[in-house]
């Protein structure tokens, strides 16, 4: 189940607004049909934004999954 991390978020707030405000752009616009090449450009920033996170928070996954010890590893059955 995808459970978002706040952390990840927070520490970015500038990417984190970016991706806010690049998301409702892109929902309300087709309201306002503007330029081919705009709505391209806003995607690519989206995908990127969503690429950034993704990149982020397995970091972060792995970084604590390394810090925990034998014990509290989740493990494979």
């Amino acid at each position: 189940m995808f459970k978002p991390r706040l952390d990840v978020f927070l520490a970015c707030p500038i990417h984190t607004s970016a991706l806010i405000a690049n998301f409702l752009v892109l929902l309300f616009l087709p309201l306002v049909r503007p330029p081919i090449t705009l709505s391209m450009l806003l995607v690519a920033l989206l995908v990127y934004l969503s690429m950034f996170f993704g990149a982020k928070s397995a970091a972060n996954e792995t970084q604590r999954l390394l810090s925990l010890s034998n014990d509290d590893k989740p493990s494979v059955h």
